[in-house]
C-alpha cells in the first residue's frame, strides 16, 4: 500500500489552514509508526504546520494524529481524502478521548497508544475490512526496540539546534504514563497513571541510530522513578549530548538528581509551577507544588547550570487582579530561567471539561481555539475579554525591554554559562516579544508564520 502519514497544523478563524517557515519538533509519532510499516509498504510524512498536501495524490491509506487544537483541520484533511475514496484512520490524544466524535470523519479511530495496533490495521485496510474503532485493554511494552525512522522526515523544515550536524533537536522518549492526575491535563488521560519506561540500552541505541546535536525527552516526568532517572542520567553522562525535558517541582525531593541531570547534558528542564496560590493548586489536583519551595528549586536547578523554564496557568478559579499581579510580580523578581504563560484550557476528556461543562461555563467548542492562548471558559473574576487582556499584558511585561536587560547583566555575572548562550538567550528573547506584540503565543506550532 501506499501510506501518507500527516501531522496537521490548526486554522485560523476564517477556517484556513496555519503555516510556518520552520517547525519545532519532527513529529515523533509519525516515525515511530513508519518503524513499525513493513517495508513492502510505501510511507509518505507530511508536517501540514510547513508542507503542503496533495489531496489528488495517490494513497491507498492516510494516517492522521491531531491534539485538541489540530483536530479541526485534522478532520478537514480527513473529510478531503474520504471524499476522494481513500481510507482515513485518525489517532492521537484527541480522538483518543472524543472517538465518536471522530468517527465521523475517519474509516477507524485508534484509541490511546498505536503500537500493538498498528499491524492489525494494516492488514485489515489491505483486506478492506476496517473496523470503526482500534483499541488496546493494555498499554504497549515498552521493553520491546522500536527505532523512528527519520528518513522521509524533510528535516531542513525544522528549527535547527546549535552543533555540525545542522540538525534540529530531535525528540525522544524514556518514560510513558504519570502517576499524578492534574485535572487539566489530557496527556495522562491519554497515556494512563502507570509509569512505564524504556530499557535503558534502548534509549542509548536510538540515541546512536538518530546522531543529532541536540533532543528533547518528551516525557511528562523523566524523574517520576527516581531510581530509573538516577540510572538513565548516569548512563547518559557518556554520550556527550545535550538535551532538555520535563519534570515535576518534586525533584527537590531528589537534589541529586539535578547534579546527575546536568553531568548528563542537561540543559534545560521545563517545571509546571501553574500558579503560587495554593487554593489554585488544590483546585486542579497540583497540590504536591509548594510555592514556598519554588525560588530554591529555580536556585539549585540554576546552580547547576540548567536553565529552568516555568509554565504558568493564568486564569484558574482562584485567580483575580491581585493574584495575578503578585504572580508576574513574583516571576520578574525572581530573573532565573524563562517563563511561559497559558490560559487555562478546559481541554475535552478532562476533568477539568467535564467539571466546567455541567458548570455550564464552557463558551466554545471551536477546538482550533483551544490553544491555551485563548479564552473558551468563563472565567470566575474576569470577563472573558478581561482575563485575555490580563494574559497578554503580564506575557508582555515579562519580557519586556527592562526585563531583557537584566535578564542579560545576570547572565553576564554567571561565569558558568558560555558567552555564545547570551546569543541564543537574547535571540529568544526578541523573538519571543515579537511574538507577543502580535498576540501569538511563542510556543504555537512554528517558526515565523506564513501570510
Amino acid at each position: 500500500m501506499k501510506i501518507l502519514l500527516v501531522y496537521p497544523t490548526a486554522l485560523d478563524q476564517t477556517g484556513a489552514p496555519v503555516k510556518y517557515r520552520k517547525a519545532y519538533l519532527p513529529p515523533l509519532s509519525l516515525a515511530i509508526i513508519d518503524s513499525l510499516t513493513p517495508q513492502r509498504h510505501v510511507v509518505k510524512i507530511v508536517n501540514d504546520c510547513v508542507e503542503q498536501l496533495d489531496f489528488d495524490a495517490d494513497f491507498d491509506l492516510i494516517g492522521i494524529t491531531a491534539l485538541t487544537a489540530q483536530a479541526p483541520r485534522a478532520y478537514q484533511i480527513a473529510d478531503a481524502f474520504r471524499s476522494r475514496g481513500k481510507k482515513v484512520v485518525l489517532g492521537g490524544i484527541h480522538p483518543s478521548l472524543m472517538p465518536a466524535e471522530a468517527q465521523a470523519h475517519a474509516d477507524a479511530v485508534v484509541i490511546g497508544e498505536v503500537e500493538e495496533l498498528w499491524g492489525e490495521i494494516l492488514a485489515d485496510s489491505e483486506n478492506n475490512r476496517l473496523k470503526g474503532i482500534y483499541r488496546n485493554d493494555q498499554p504497549p511494552d515498552l521493553q520491546r526496540l522500536i527505532i523512528p525512522k527519520w528518513d522521509k522526515v524533510n528535516l531542513t523544515l525544522y528549527r535547527r539546534s546549535l552543533g555540525p550536524r545542522h540538525m534540529p533537536r530531535m525528540p525522544i522518549y524514556t518514560t510513558r504514563g504519570c502517576v499524578h492526575n492534574c485535572k487539566f491535563c489530557s496527556v495522562s488521560k491519554f497515556f494512563g497513571h502507570r509509569y512505564r519506561h524504556k530499557p535503558i540500552e534502548n534509549v542509548l541505541k536510538e540515541l546512536d541510530a538518530v546522531r543529532a546535536d541536540s533532543y528533547f525527552f518528551v516525557d511528562d516526568n523523566i524523574i517520576c522513578n527516581p531510581d530509573f532517572s538516577a540510572e538513565l542520567f548516569e548512563a547518559l553522562a557518556n554520550k556527550n549530548i545535550r538535551w532538555m525535558s520535563q519534570a515535576t517541582t518534586t525533584i527537590l525531593q531528589h537534589p541529586h538528581l539535578i547534579e546527575l541531570a546536568a553531568k548528563a547534558g542537561c540543559k534545560s528542564l521545563f517545571f509546571g509551577i501553574e500558579s503560587l496560590n495554593a487554593d489554585n493548586l488544590k483546585s486542579v489536583k497540583k497540590g504536591f507544588n509548594h510555592p514556598e519551595a519554588y525560588v530554591e528549586l529555580l536556585e539549585r536547578v540554576d546552580r547547576a547550570g540548567i536553565r529552568p523554564w516555568l509554565s504558568v496557568i493564568v486564569g484558574l478559579d482562584h485567580d483575580d487582579h491581585r493574584e495575578l499581579k503578585r504572580t508576574i510580580a513574583f516571576l520578574k523578581d525572581i530573573n532565573i530561567g524563562s517563563v511561559v504563560l497559558w490560559v487555562l484550557t478546559p481541554l475535552p476528556g478532562t476533568d477539568l471539561y467535564e467539571e466546567m461543562k455541567r458548570a455550564g461555563r464552557i463558551l466554545d467548542t471551536d477546538w482550533s481555539r483551544y490553544d491555551a492562548s485563548r479564552v473558551v471558559y468563563q472565567p470566575l473574576h474576569f470577563t472573558p475579554q478581561e482575563l485575555s487582556d490580563e494574559f497578554w499584558e503580564m506575557y508582555l511585561e515579562l519580557y519586556s525591554w527592562p526585563r531583557v536587560f537584566r535578564h542579560t547583566v545576570r547572565f553576564l555575572r554567571s561565569r558558568r554559562k558560555p558567552l555564545s548562550q547570551l546569543l541564543v538567550d537574547l535571540k529568544l528573547q526578541y523573538y519571543t516579544r515579537v511574538q507577543l506584540i502580535d498576540r501569538t503565543h511563542p510556543m504555537a506550532m512554528g517558526v515565523q508564520r506564513v501570510p
